[in-house]
């Protein structure tokens, strides 16, 4: 496995907001997506670690979370490696109950595998980010019950879109909405969801980024 990195944080958005959690973040991207804010985990020029997926598993054990975020870049880019590591750690357990994975996903590629302890997040790419062409046409017809899906907004026009997106497709999971960070007010989502009465969609703030510099790695 190719890694960035690895550490313990809290989980700062999603279903699983505010909890303790460790993050493997795997190298490399298909994507380039204006907003973007882990450019270290793509490109020619970034160091990283290569590692058998069993030894990575050693490591997150000893961070001692139940639940782990599998993170990028783009993990499925290493599908094969991410499912192996899954089924080393979930043949154990810890005090706090099985390992439970979160794989978050770029949208452009679908689950290749499922786990009843796995589930994904999906990143529906806006058109201010300059990746929709790459969504995977069968995105939302993917999605399962306990799956996420995550739209990142910077204007009205990517506000239009998800609406667009989510009434028509109607897709399954929780599905939530995020300003990229500094570049469109949270009160003008709340306002949109209330003029649009958009009950099924939910707002996130990654809190992550108001505990900590929100360039901050490792966090």
């Amino acid at each position: 496995m190719n890694v960035i990195e690895r550490f313990s944080s809290i989980e700062g958005e999603g279903t699983r907001q505010g909890s303790l959690c460790s993050f493997l973040r795997l190298y490399d991207c298909n994507l380039r997506c204006i907003y973007c804010d882990t450019t270290y985990s793509y490109g020619l020029d970034v160091e990283y670690d290569t590692q058998s997926a069993a030894a990575v598993a050693e490591d997150l054990k000893q961070m001692g979370n139940r639940y782990i975020t599998i993170t990028g870049g783009e993990p499925l880019l290493q599908a094969a490696e991410v499912e192996q590591l899954i089924d080393i750690l979930s043949r154990e357990t810890t005090p706090f109950g099985p390992y439970e994975f979160n794989i978050e996903t770029n949208g452009s590629i679908i689950a290749p595998f499922q786990r009843d302890n796995v589930f994904y997040t999906y990143d529906y790419k806006c058109p201010d980010s300059s990746a929709e062409e790459s969504m995977h046409p069968h995105l939302c017809e993917a999605l399962t019950d306990k799956d996420v899906l995550k739209f990142v907004v910077s204007s009205f026009g990517d506000l239009q879109r998800m609406k667009e997106i989510v009434l028509t497709k109607q897709p399954k999971g929780h599905i939530f909405v995020s300003p990229v960070f500094g570049k469109i007010a949270p009160k003008e989502i709340v306002d949109y969801l209330l003029t649009n009465n958009l009950q099924q969609i939910r707002i996130q703030l990654q809190i992550h980024k108001f505990i900590w510099d929100p360039d901050a790695k490792g966090v």
